[in-house]
């Protein structure tokens, strides 16, 4: 692999002017905060290619680039910490660089070399958040590869992307005038519409049902095949998943007063796999939802997916039907009040928290509506869409699935830290069986529907595949084990969380036993505490700031470090 053009540097675009600055969004909030959590990943790279055949000009398809990037302000926006908050500041117009890369070896290589450079994290300090290559696999055969981070861009602003660029591609071509109409919004408006509503306690019924919905939710534990390792490398492994129309449209029409989708059905299924496989009637999972309730915001470019934690009960083993009643039942529910960010329904629902792990929804189903891309025509090229195959996931299961009229398709998709490609695909088979025997009888008791990856387990015993994961066991066994030395501080490290959490949670007593989150405590609260102890020489990571935490935890947790390292963590005790 050569490139044949030079890549004009980035830094003309760090370096461009810095027009103005607003609070970022909730969603941008906790995308920041969890690059600041893993550092150094490509988790949240959303990523889309398409396949150009025929005579193409890289100069006009580069200006065309530059339009796009001109017209929506959040792809020329970075993230930074400001004071106390997260600011999305963005930057001037400019010319944005189409990098041309030699390809041989026709769309597997490029596929490959997708993956290659969406492993290439992003900065989002100094951005840009935005990358696109032109992939050349012949003279009149390229890839268009767009790389965005994910606080700036979600999967339907993905096709907002391609649309644009290829509806600007020939006016850029021959220098007319282009058929866009003026952006009415951009997303900052959004951010900050959204802040105000609930500032102004316009969400606040909704926030309240989400508190009263989630109380006292419990993480979901998947019986891993390895064990949960100290460092994760978020890869995944996957399997397809087919279910035939006339067995979803059968079950669509099995739920007493109707009003089932395929998605409904297909979150059930769901949830009837992940409990039998996982030996929990209480569980979560999230649903992501388009987030744009007003119709101006459609054209816009930016990070408006949220994700609905859809809880689903399945104690006293009800059939399929009823199951299905439940679940239309609270997808309904949930829809009509999708304005909150999941941000504050997890702050309203004070779920357990765990460092390097999800709060409220370990796991996801995608569900999708198949509809044609849209995309421009562009003379003598013919477009096409190119598969990128997820190469990363930090959930512990998801389902990826499309609407294809009543039939589903799609993947389900496991972290590779913690399953084999094996269960990946007794999972895959797991969902179209049960979809198919409950078709067949929807009365059926959902402990009786066939569900392989839970009769592996069962049938493997005492194996490693059904082993607990002991690194989850010893967690639990450390949260509840009764504390040693009472609740004064007694180190200069701990001395001085007193002080900063006593500050910054605006209470009169903390003891070095209590929890963090219990206290009050919330992500931004970490983070001004962080920044705060750094302030006084005192590093705290922020993965384990961000999970459930004592001031004693953390600093054992930051002194041995330090003493691995060889450094020292704080000279003298604050004032406590």
């Amino acid at each position: 692999m050569t490139e044949t053009e030079t890549e004009t540097e980035m830094s003309e675009t760090e370096t461009r002017e810095e027009l103005f600055a607003l609070p970022a969004s909730f969603g941008q909030k906790r995308m920041w905060l969890l690059e600041q959590a893993g550092s150094g990943t490509a988790l949240y790279t959303m990523r889309a290619a398409l396949r150009l055949r025929g005579p193409l000009d890289h100069g006009a398809l580069e200006r065309a680039l530059t339009e796009v990037v001109a017209r929506h302000e959040v792809l020329r926006s970075v993230l930074r910490l400001d004071g106390n908050d997260i600011a999305q500041v963005v930057r001037a117009p400019g010319p944005v660089a189409l990098p041309v890369v030699e390809v041989p070896g026709g769309p597997e290589a490029a596929v490959a070399l997708a993956a290659e450079l969406s492993r290439e994290p992003f900065d989002l300090a100094a951005g840009p958040l935005l990358r696109c290559s032109l992939l050349r696999l012949a003279d009149e055969d390229h890839v268009l590869l767009a790389l965005v981070h994910h606080s700036v861009c979600d999967g339907m602003s993905l096709g907002v992307l391609l649309r644009e660029l290829t509806a600007l591609y020939e006016p850029c071509l021959h220098g007319t005038a282009h058929p866009l109409e003026e952006l009415p919004l951009q997303y900052a408006d959004y951010a900050v519409w959204l802040r105000e509503q609930v500032a102004s306690g316009a969400l606040e019924e909704q926030l309240a049902y989400w508190g009263e919905r989630l109380a006292g939710v419990r993480e979901l534990r998947l019986p891993a095949d390895l064990p949960r390792p100290t460092v994760r490398a978020w890869s995944a492994v996957s399997a397809p998943v087919k279910a035939a129309a006339p067995v979803v449209r059968q079950l669509r029409l099995t739920a007493p007063g109707g009003g089932v989708t395929a998605s409904m059905v297909a979150l059930a299924a769901y949830a009837v796999v992940l409990s039998r496989w996982s030996g929990q009637s209480d569980l979560v999972v999230g649903l992501p939802v388009a987030g744009r309730p007003e119709v101006d915001l459609e054209p816009l470019v930016g990070f408006f997916v949220n994700t609905l934690p859809i809880r689903v009960d399945l104690s006293g083993d009800p059939s399929f039907g009823e199951l299905l009643a439940q679940v239309r039942d609270r997808c309904v529910e949930a829809y009509s009040r999708a304005d909150v960010p999941f941000e504050l329904m997890v702050e309203r629902a004070h779920p357990d928290r765990r460092a390097g792990r999800l709060p409220l929804a370990q796991t996801l189903l995608n569900v999708q509506q198949s509809v044609p891309l849209g995309l421009a025509a562009i003379t003598g090229v013919t477009l096409e869409p190119v598969e990128l195959p997820d190469t990363a996931l930090q959930f512990d299961a998801v389902a990826d699935l499309v609407e294809q009229g009543d039939a589903v398709t799609g993947h389900v998709s496991l972290s590779a830290d913690l399953f084999t490609a094996e269960t990946a695909v007794l999972v895959a088979r797991s969902l179209s069986a049960v979809l198919r025997a409950a078709s067949a009888a929807p009365g059926t008791a959902l402990s009786a529907l066939p569900c392989p990856v839970a009769d592996a387990r069962a049938a493997a015993g005492g194996s490693p595949a059904a082993a607990p994961d002991e690194a989850y066991e010893a967690y639990e066994d450390a949260r509840t084990a009764v504390p040693e030395g009472g609740g004064k501080p007694q180190t200069p490290g701990e001395h001085l969380l007193v002080a900063l959490w006593r500050e910054v949670l605006e209470v009169s007593e903390v003891g070095v036993h209590d929890e963090f989150y219990a206290l009050g405590g919330n992500s931004m609260r970490a983070v001004r505490i962080v920044t705060a102890a750094r302030e006084q020489g005192l590093e705290l990571p922020l993965d384990r700031m961000l999970g459930q935490h004592t001031i004693r935890e953390v600093i054992a947790h930051t002194e041995a470090a330090a003493a691995a390292a060889g450094h020292r963590t704080i000279a003298a005790p604050a004032a406590a």
